[in-house]
């Protein structure tokens, strides 16, 4: 079929945002300076450059598309010098697998270390058989593992990304493509997930006899978007004055796998969302054995009585201005600074005190007529923390003695002084007889005592509150590894690049969530699998923000594809010493030929069911 090569208007790349566009524009002439200018007003954005450079494959805007229609039979992809160089799309000719399958290199480290990581776990098992059809499980997670290893997640990068990577779905997925992945990732579907996730890990889980701790935590994600429903005003932890959407999330602590999520609406604060999450965990069977890590912004009253009714298990932060931490600190202040009560392995002073938690039964928070009580044991640890303390005595004390100084000297002090003025500083006023005989009134300064005493009495306390968890030492290790949850927000943020959503319909919102899920979850995976190497390696040494540096270390690995297979690079040295202490096996010449079957079955499966899709229902009863 003979096709006219495109004629297209002067055009131009500039950068826009954190890629490159195209834009068209209109020359005229000046005829005093005798040259041709840009014509204000007639640049327009036609085109971007997939992969976030200024060279490689254009994606047309529709608009333009429309306006020079022959360029639906062409790609084109810009050249370092600025040329467009078009090839010629056989519209006649249909690509097979095997054509697919030509010889290319792709960086393969990583992602072989993700799919056997997740192999054979309930995350897998469970996007497989709710996301099975027509390989969206594969595509779902090609789209997680290009978030954990491009660090942005805008998905017009996402074809260039796949063009050098090795996935789990090696074929091209258009930026329209991934868009209705995003849409058909319903409500009902994540559901589903999420129930049979939680039914998998607890037949996989059912021998375990020790406490299973998960970490429950949750972020908000900003959006610029007025159109999303959930999109409201809150607490915005990042600070940014826009609209947002909370995200909540729970992990098992053990192995870093996910157990729960959900969206939710941004004006929704932390300690409401406990009430839903028991809902839930009611309905979906979450696992009744585990016990809920939670922090400071969770603790309240109506929260522990909600988990005592529904007799879970829970771990919590209690905030040492509450006035029971207060009293039983002062009951027990003299044995837990007592160097007999301090604890080398979790370096702080810890003591535990059992007392009754007395909670309403079918607690309402209308209920206008008392309701009946019922008791249960909880477990209050206190801990202590000396450097905290002197800290915190230290930076008082600083800040005081420059008041003091400041108002001897009659100057004015910052803003930012005046509360310390108000409540840790007094003034005495006494009338003196000079040495003329004179009365003068004299003013002194001084320390409120008190008020330093009360402000330090619970510095570098730290109170957790358990119905389970009765050893101290247990109960400090189980809430510090909750951290895990806070870093995959991080990662969630600011290395996966998810602090913006960048949809702007309901339709896609879920979706991209959910993918963002998976991908937060795989992160959270690779952390535990990295920390658990640098215990066995003792010349790995990695900081704890160092998943990219390990990320990049291991796509040094590449794979090279054939229409007859797939080959690895030798993996020799420090390499195999990573992956042998990740344990994670190598990409094997057996491994790399199952994998190449896979994905061929994968594509004629996806091939066969599109082509039966398409066809009508008479033709498919003749078939």
């Amino acid at each position: 079929m003979l096709v006219t090569k495109p004629e297209l208007p002067s055009l131009l790349c500039m950068k826009s945002g954190k890629c490159f566009s195209m834009y068209s524009y209109k020359n005229a002439w000046d005829e005093v300076k005798k040259r041709s200018y840009r014509e204000k007003g007639s640049t327009k954005a036609v085109g971007t450059i997939l992969g976030g450079e200024k060279t490689g494959k254009i994606q047309w805007k529709d608009d333009f598309v429309a306006l020079h229609p022959e360029l639906e039979d062409f790609t084109a992809q810009r050249m370092e010098d600025g040329s467009i160089v078009f090839s010629p799309i056989d519209t006649d000719k249909q690509i097979t697998v095997k054509d697919a399958l030509s010889a290319k290199k792709y960086a393969a480290g990583a992602t072989w270390v993700f799919d056997q990581m997740i192999a054979g776990t309930p995350l897998a098992e469970a996007l497989n058989r709710v996301f099975g059809a027509r390989n969206v499980n594969k595509k779902i997670l090609s789209l997680a593992y290009f978030l954990n290893i491009n660090e942005n997640n805008a998905m017009s990068r996402y074809e260039g990304f796949a063009e050098k990577h090795r996935l789990p779905w090696q074929k091209q997925l258009t930026p329209s493509a991934i868009t209705r992945i995003f849409q058909n990732i319903t409500s009902d579907k994540i559901d589903r997930f999420i129930a049979l996730l939680n039914e998998l890990t607890m037949k996989r889980d059912e021998k375990l006899k020790s406490c299973k701790y998960w970490a429950l935590d949750s972020t908000s994600i900003s959006t610029h978007s007025v159109k999303l429903a959930k999109s409201a005003y809150g607490h915005n932890k990042d600070g940014d004055m826009l609209p947002q959407i909370n995200v909540l999330m729970v992990v098992n602590q053990l192995t870093g796998e996910p157990v729960y999520y959900r969206t939710y609406s941004g004006n929704i604060p932390d300690i409401c969302t406990v009430k839903h999450l028991l809902q839930e965990q009611a309905r979906i069977k979450l696992d009744g054995n585990a016990v809920f890590v939670a922090d400071k912004g969770y603790s309240s009253i109506k929260n522990i009585n909600r988990f005592c009714q529904n007799k879970v298990s829970f771990l919590m932060n209690l905030k040492t201005s509450f006035t029971m931490c207060r009293n039983l600190f002062k009951d027990i202040q003299a044995d837990l600074l007592d160097p007999a009560a301090y604890d080398d392995e979790i370096d702080c002073h810890a003591m535990t005190v059992e007392t009754v938690w007395s909670y309403p039964v079918n607690y309402r928070t209308n209920c206008t007529v008392r309701p009946p009580r019922e008791r249960d044991r909880v477990y209050l640890h206190f801990y202590y923390n000396d450097e905290i303390f002197n800290s915190e005595k230290k930076n008082i004390t600083a800040k005081i003695s420059k008041v003091i100084k400041l108002l001897k000297e009659n100057r004015e002090f910052p803003q930012n002084l005046k509360l310390i003025r108000e409540v840790f500083v007094t003034e005495k006023h006494e009338v003196r007889i000079t040495d003329d005989n004179n009365k003068e009134t004299v003013t002194t300064y001084a320390t409120n005592r008190q008020a330093l005493n009360d402000y330090l009495l619970m510095k570098g306390i730290r109170v957790l509150i358990s119905n389970e968890v009765r050893d101290p030492i247990e109960a400090h290790k189980a809430y510090f590894d909750r951290n895990e949850v806070e870093y995959a927000f991080n990662l969630y943020k600011q290395r996966l690049g998810c602090n913006r959503f960048r949809v702007s319909s309901n339709e896609s919102l879920e979706g991209k969530a959910f993918v963002q899920f998976i991908a937060t979850s795989i992160a959270i995976m690779f952390r535990r699998r990295v920390n658990n190497a640098t215990k066995k390696m003792q010349n790995l040494k990695l900081k704890y923000d160092s998943d990219s540096a390990v990320i990049d270390k291991l796509n040094t690995i590449e794979m090279t594809q054939f229409s007859f297979g797939n080959y690895y690079t030798e993996i020799v040295g420090g390499l195999r010493d990573l992956l042998h202490a990740m344990d994670i096996p190598e990409p094997s010449e057996e491994l790399a030929q199952q994998e190449c079957q896979e994905d061929l079955n994968a594509s004629l499966a996806d091939e066969l069911e599109e082509e039966f899709s398409e066809l009508e229902i008479s033709d498919y009863e003749k078939l």
